[in-house]
């Protein structure tokens, strides 16, 4: 497997300059805000949604001021929905450090996450981006909703595949959807080839919760990576979906128990973790996962041969194969 770093090496201009807009706007704020901000972009990660941005409008030419836009756009509203997240998780920690509401507080997130909001609307009416933030601003509704849907399926205990899938296209794929789109939009291809964009970044993130949800089973020895937090929260995600479907009824009612202490008690946890390793449920999972994987690569094959289209091919199999 490539690593992200050599996958991505082809925009490597393109994300300098990204950072560079980044930096600009933690600079230009004063005092505290310009603190927080300056803690928030420090931690780079890996840029998956700019990535996309980048790639996507290279597959038809070279990045312009409407680009450099869309993938500022889509990083701040990303960040924000982060810092609101964080605060109704009562997270303690974000990419391996601590978040905003735990160093700060949690009015402190909520109004930093409030101000890169209101940033993102500002560039797209400064330099009059209509159409671009009519394309990005779904995305963000859409995560709302699929956060709602999700605690209303776990409240419910829904394991249901559809409705799994309706969240997290809402969650996770709406976002990675606008950035392929916005893309493409921005490089001036035609419609046709902007919806097939987006269709593309809808099963990009479809794969990459997937993922997610594997690894929340699974984990990694060497990354140190938790187990078990979804289930904590009592989500329901499709490793336990594609194991139940093999359980019998017997099974399924002891898992539905369990589920409803697991929060508090980390040993029926580890049983429900085994007992959905025990009946297929991760590699049902990554069976559901090949399957997009094929269709994201029939999709690649309608855009033109280039060194952008090799790229997100390649993030296809990251995304797969990473461990953390």
């Amino acid at each position: 497997m490539k690593s992200f770093k050599e996958i991505t090496k082809n925009i490597n201009s393109d994300l300098e300059y990204f950072e560079s807009m980044l930096a600009d706007i933690a600079g230009s704020q004063r005092d505290t805000l310009n603190e927080i901000l300056e803690y928030i972009f420090e931690t780079k990660g890996k840029r998956i949604r700019p990535v996309l941005v980048y790639l996507t409008a290279r597959l038809f030419s070279v990045p312009d001021k409407s680009t450099h836009n869309a993938a500022i756009l889509v990083e701040l509203m990303h960040t924000a929905t982060l810092l609101h997240d964080d605060v109704v998780d009562k997270a303690v920690l974000r990419r391996g450090k601590q978040s905003v509401n735990h160093k700060w507080d949690d009015k402190t997130a909520v109004l930093a996450g409030d101000f890169l909001f209101a940033k993102a609307m500002k560039i797209a009416t400064d330099d009059k981006e209509y159409e671009l933030f009519d394309i990005i601003t779904p995305a963000i509704i859409s995560l709302s909703v699929g956060e709602l849907q999700q605690m209303s399926n776990s409240a419910n205990f829904e394991v249901n595949r559809e409705k799994y899938f309706e969240v997290i296209k809402n969650k996770t794929a709406s976002l990675l959807s606008v950035c392929c789109k916005s893309g493409v939009y921005t490089s001036g291809a035609d419609k046709y080839m902007i919806e097939k964009a987006s269709l593309f970044g809808e099963i990009i993130g479809i794969i990459f919760q997937i993922k997610d949800d594997i690894l929340d089973y699974i984990g990694n020895g060497e990354t140190g990576k938790e187990t078990g937090i979804d289930i904590r929260e009592g989500k329901i995600t499709l490793p336990l979906i594609c194991g139940w479907e093999n359980m019998d009824d017997k099974e399924q009612n002891r898992i539905r128990n369990l589920y409803s202490i697991a929060g508090n008690d980390r040993s029926a946890e580890r049983e429900i973790i085994s007992s959905v390793i025990k009946h297929k449920g991760i590699s049902g999972s990554e069976d559901v996962m090949k399957e997009f994987k094929n269709k994201a690569l029939d999709i690649l094959d309608d855009f033109p041969e280039s060194k952008a289209r090799e790229a997100l091919a390649a993030i296809i199999d990251y995304i797969i194969e990473r461990d953390k």
